[in-house]
């Protein structure tokens, strides 16, 4: 990895780090879903820091390059983001189909009691 390549995968985690940091703390982003980008960012800075890591890596698992292997990690990463906010949005819209059930039976018992 070159020494510019390594300068912006710096620059981008720790610009990643500060603003899911400053997301925190103005309440924008949910703390369970801000590890992951905190993880997220940590790693990218130690693979930066440290670019045999990733080489060594790709080279047990038998990767053709170390570029391939960051690709494929980039690739599991937002799968993994995927799927977390699949299942959020699940989850989601069974409360929302919960509170229009709810809403529409006060509704009903409402109107139901001012025509008795």
């Amino acid at each position: 990895m070159s020494f510019k390549l390594q300068l912006v995968f710096i620059f981008a985690s720790l610009i990643t780090f500060l603003f899911v940091i400053k997301k925190i703390q103005k309440h924008g982003l949910n703390i369970d879903d801000a590890i992951i980008w905190i993880l997220w960012s940590i790693g990218l800075l130690i693979i930066s820091v440290f670019p045999q890591i990733p080489s060594w890596i790709s080279k047990e698992l038998g990767f053709m390059s170390t570029s391939n292997f960051i690709f494929c990690v980039f690739i599991f990463f937002l799968y993994i983001m995927l799927f977390t906010q699949t299942a959020q949005i699940s989850k989601l819209k069974e409360k929302q189909k919960e509170l229009i059930q709810k809403l529409s039976i006060k509704e009903y018992e409402e109107k139901k009691g001012e025509n008795e």
